[in-house]
């Protein structure tokens, strides 16, 4: 097991990252080998599995950093899940789906898939820490909330790079936003009419 604070474990990783990604910009996915990955980075096979189980858990983890890395601050920081927040959300889901679409070559389903399925759960983790600043206090419900409305801004997100609209962020925030504040706003009075009721549950 690999010290994974270690300076020079650290610089093989990134090194390993840096040559699959640069590997993505010219071939697809399945045409890439660990010989190929290990050779762009300098590495040896045995080395590159002493880092990672195979391609795939290096294309998850990839994923995660780049995403993490285009996270605002504010948002990061963010208690209140605002309409700033909110177009800052779906601006950076947008900004990172064409990344990954146009600058590499994820030409594979079964790949793009599970690109979408860790964005999605990331973008669901995100909005759902906010959540729990908030005024949404029962787990289960935020949970639900905040899955409703990761894939609601990530649907729009993606839909919008296939119909070759990237250049107009600003529509796609303008039908977005209103789409997920109205429905936050709406379940928002739910939630208070069922507290509020003689009949609701004590707690």
């Amino acid at each position: 097991m690999v010290n994974q604070q270690d300076p020079r474990v650290l610089r093989t990783r990134q090194l390993i990252r840096e040559a699959f990604r640069d590997l993505l910009r010219s071939k697809e996915f399945d045409a890439i080998a660990i010989k190929d990955i290990a050779q762009k980075a300098t590495i040896n096979r045995a080395t590159f599995y002493a880092h990672y189980e195979d391609k795939y858990a290096l294309l998850e983890e990839i994923t995660e950093q780049v995403f993490r890395e285009m996270i605002p601050e504010q948002v990061m920081n963010a208690r209140e899940f605002t309409i700033e927040i909110c177009d800052q959300l779906i601006l950076l889901t947008h900004h990172y789906i064409v990344d990954f679409y146009q600058v590499c070559r994820m030409d594979s389903k079964s790949i793009a898939a599970l690109v979408d399925e860790k964005v999605k759960k990331m973008l669901q983790q995100i909005i759902e820490s906010i959540f729990s600043k908030g005024h949404y206090t029962d787990r289960h419900h935020t949970k639900i909330i905040s899955a409703m409305t990761g894939s609601a801004i990530y649907g729009a997100a993606h839909y919008w790079l296939t119909v070759g609209e990237n250049n107009r962020t600003d529509l796609l925030i303008d039908i977005v936003r209103p789409y997920v504040m109205n429905g936050l706003g709406l379940y928002s009075n739910c939630d208070e009419y069922i507290n509020d009721s003689p009949t609701a549950p004590l707690g």
